[in-house]
């Protein structure tokens, strides 16, 4: 039952305010703070009281776009993945800032914010456009949250529609040339982790021998490039990134000749024979496995024979010999890691419209069924 202290505003929510000064006229300026409860109505009150003592209180109709980016970033995403965090302050620093960000909070209106998205994609930048949104959308729900705004601005923005690159596994003919490649032991056991395992490239940067054990490859972290430097870190043990692989024949016969081969803790370490790998020492060893298998299908330093590919390349079709193979989608989920069953989903969908057209399936269906509508081999009951 709602308390009588502070009487309900039509949209369900209570109100309290606190002086903070006088305008220019001498009128009395108030800062309104807004909540469902009065337990959260007085959290909201004592976070105000705090933030004027420190000085870090600005008024409503003076906070720019700016400022509340920044106070946004630092609040709410500063200290979250690495390159999640990288993403939003890209969109913060080198576009929203720049055109809008001296424009005050409770001024901006959608057209404003869809103005920036529209300059942004006559440059062609369509996934710039997405992450933009998706960083204002962010923002703008925090700043209700805050009490700073009523309405969310960036609720209905509109983005260029873009293809996103479509990523063909390795076909049979790429994975022949890839076995008969000249690559070294190191280079075999990490392609052959992505091809028959899946792993990200970060997890396999990760891995030590101790990761390798009783048949099961163990992935519990994962590598972050910052620069050029490199640092480990562990999926939260909620995390859908922990999970055990099994060590399929293919794979077997190459990690346990490679594993023998390590001196050091991690698998896949960096120049020096100790520690991680650098992102320059993964760049090298990549562009020397892509230039190895050029050479195989009969390129050269001058002619491409064997298309350029990343090392996502060896996990998405990992993910192909799953559906392939009949593996189900929940199963391919965990082995893939994949927080969301909507990511498998996306793959297996786009894989069955490949596999067979609804009129081969159709078509399929009647050669199994006589001319009296019985399917073949069943009985016929009147």
């Amino acid at each position: 039952m709602q308390s009588q202290k502070h009487k309900a505003r039509k949209d369900g929510r209570i109100r309290a305010s606190k002086f903070i000064g006088y305008d220019k006229d001498g009128k009395e300026k108030r800062k309104y703070v807004y909540a469902h409860s009065e337990k959260e109505l007085e959290k909201k009150m004592l976070d105000l009281n705090v933030n004027i003592v420190t000085g870090e209180f600005i008024e409503d109709d003076k906070i720019t776009l700016g400022q509340w980016a920044n106070l946004w970033y630092n609040n709410y995403i500063d200290g979250k993945g690495y390159k999640t965090a990288a993403m939003y302050k890209t969109a913060i620093d080198n576009h929203i800032i720049p055109e809008i960000g001296h424009m005050r909070l409770k001024d901006i209106k959608p057209m404003n914010l869809q103005g920036l998205l529209n300059r942004k994609g006559k440059e062609g930048l369509t996934r710039t456009q997405e992450i933009i949104r998706l960083t204002l959308k962010q923002m703008m729900d925090l700043a209700i949250e805050n009490d700073y705004l009523v309405k969310n601005p960036a609720k209905k923005l509109k983005v260029t529609e873009f293809e996103k690159e479509v990523r063909e596994p390795l076909t049979d003919t790429e994975m022949e040339i890839v076995e008969k490649a000249n690559l070294t032991l190191k280079q075999k056991a990490f392609v052959y982790i992505g091809l028959y395992a899946g792993p990200r490239c970060g997890e396999i940067l990760a891995l030590t021998k101790n990761d390798i054990k009783g048949g099961v490859i163990k992935i519990r972290k994962t590598t972050v490039f910052k620069g050029n430097k490199t640092e480990l870190q562990n999926w939260p043990k909620s995390a859908a990134g922990n999970r055990d692989i099994e060590i399929v024949d293919k794979l077997k016969t190459v990690l346990d000749e490679y594993v023998k081969t390590v001196k050091g803790i991690y698998l896949f370490q960096g120049e020096k024979k100790e520690g991680l790998m650098t992102q320059a020492a993964y760049r090298c060893m990549w562009d020397s496995i892509w230039k190895k298998c050029n050479r195989a299908a009969g390129g050269s330093s001058e002619v491409i024979a064997f298309r350029k590919i990343t090392s996502h390349f060896l996990r998405h079709t990992f993910a192909t010999m799953l559906y392939y193979a009949g593996v189900d989608m929940l199963q391919a989920q965990y082995l893939l890691g994949h927080e969301s069953p909507d990511i498998t989903m996306k793959i297996y969908t786009h894989l069955d419209k490949k596999k067979s057209a609804p009129t081969q399936k159709i078509n399929l269906y009647l050669s199994s069924i006589n001319y009296h509508g019985v399917k073949s081999g069943s009985e016929h009951f009147c």
